[in-house]
């Protein structure tokens, strides 16, 4: 039998994010559950790091933000910046306020195209029809 194992900080953060997404803005249960993440990382030290509501930019970047520290070396990351957006709709791939250092994106806006993934070559050979992702064509 498969399993699939979420860590509870996991399933809270997700609820943040779906919440904020949801309302576009700030919600009780989105910074709740940033919050219940934060009491068990910060133990005694939780009132000095506990998060106050912001709006839909401050929430998807604080959740990202407690994201990072929460899965270190798991490969989410990635998956996070892409999925996630700032106020106007941009992936945060896009943002320097989501990258370590915030002084550079982690993609140029002339890189939209690496948001998604290449068709590999052996299936676009067994299905002609099939058209490779706009930016991967060479």
């Amino acid at each position: 039998e498969n399993y699939c194992l979420l860590r509870y900080a996991d399933v809270l953060l997700m609820l943040a994010e779906a919440e904020n997404e949801a309302n576009q803005g700030p919600t009780a249960l989105a910074y709740t559950c940033i919050n219940e993440v934060r009491k068990r990382a910060y133990g005694s030290d939780y009132e000095a790091n506990k998060y106050t509501e912001g709006n839909y930019a401050e929430n998807e970047l604080a959740i990202l933000h407690e994201r990072d520290k929460e899965f270190v070396w798991e490969g989410k990351r990635w998956f996070d910046v892409v999925r996630m957006h700032d106020a106007n709709g941009k992936s945060l791939a896009f943002s320097a306020t989501a990258n370590y250092p915030a002084d550079k994106s982690i993609l140029d806006p002339s890189e939209e195209y690496k948001l998604l993934w290449p068709i590999d070559v052996d299936v676009m050979s067994v299905n002609p029809l099939l058209k490779q992702t706009p930016g991967y064509e060479k």
